[in-house]
């Protein structure tokens, strides 16, 4: 495959830690991009960027070169409506898209949830493409808005657009533990090396214009989404099952209990 200049936002988060260590080991030119320094990274890390997704001339110059943008940078949960999810996980995804278009970038690979869904009954149903949208929470709701600007730009703006509805990516050993003892949680479980391979096809492979698929590992032939689509667009089929795949070594990037959801639909008060 060839070598691609890609920006990678939430570089510093544990799913994007994982994917840009495993995008430069195929030789990839990544630029991370994070919101704070304490995220960034050590200090020997990579062309890595200080910036706020709401700083559209942050991301303009970050994006500088990119041929590929992918989108983790987001309030990765519950939270504030207002003051927090709309202006980092809505308005940040409509400045990214504003950013691939200004600087002509042909892919951005967009970071959305299973939650997109997460108003259905997750203990019965295989989530699939055409049950649309049916968020549970305001966190869902971002994710879909976010899906729904892709689909813009791409039919705009000609920008090639994958939607990932990303499973339950355990980010430490915290979440390990409660993914234990949870059997939808194993139906929605992501490896790292799953979610690495996923991430490596996102890159390379020819894709349609727009499309949305479910990201998860195999889990026992009982994944929480269709995996169909993944595997028609990207030929991306999950391997592993709970709890194979994974490492919970390094646990920096999750370390408060904020960071520690379940990342289950919750149907309660926002």
């Amino acid at each position: 495959m060839p070598q691609r200049r890609i920006l990678v936002t939430g570089a510093s988060g544990a799913l994007g830690d994982a994917t840009v260590r495993s995008l430069r080991e195929r030789g990839h030119r990544v630029r991370g991009f994070d919101c704070s320094a304490a995220r960034a990274g050590s200090p020997e890390s990579e062309d890595h960027v200080v910036g706020d997704l709401q700083d559209v001339d942050a991301l303009y110059a970050a994006a500088e070169g990119a041929e590929v943008i992918v989108h983790f940078g987001a309030v990765p949960d519950r939270d504030d409506f207002v003051q927090r999810l709309v202006p980092v996980n809505i308005v940040g995804t409509y400045n990214l898209f504003e950013v691939a278009r200004m600087r002509a970038i042909p892919r951005v690979v967009y970071a959305s949830s299973c939650r997109v869904l997460g108003a259905l009954d997750w203990t019965t149903e295989t989530l699939t493409l055409e049950a649309g949208f049916a968020p549970g929470d305001h966190y869902g709701l971002t994710k879909a808005t976010g899906e729904l600007l892709g689909q813009l730009y791409s039919h705009r703006f000609a920008i090639t657009v994958l939607c990932a509805r990303i499973g339950w990516f355990v980010r430490n050993r915290n979440e390990a533990e409660k993914m234990g003892t949870s059997e939808v949680g194993q139906r929605m479980y992501l490896s790292h090396r799953d979610a690495a391979r996923f991430f490596e096809l996102a890159v390379d492979v020819p894709l349609p214009a727009f499309s949305a698929v479910f990201v998860t590992s195999a889990n026992a032939g009982r994944p929480i989404g269709d995996p169909a689509p993944a595997e028609r667009v990207l030929g991306y089929r999950g391997r592993d099952v709970w709890p194979e795949g994974s490492s919970w070594d390094d646990d920096r990037w999750f370390a408060s209990p904020r960071g520690s959801s379940s990342l289950l639909p919750d149907r309660g008060e926002p």
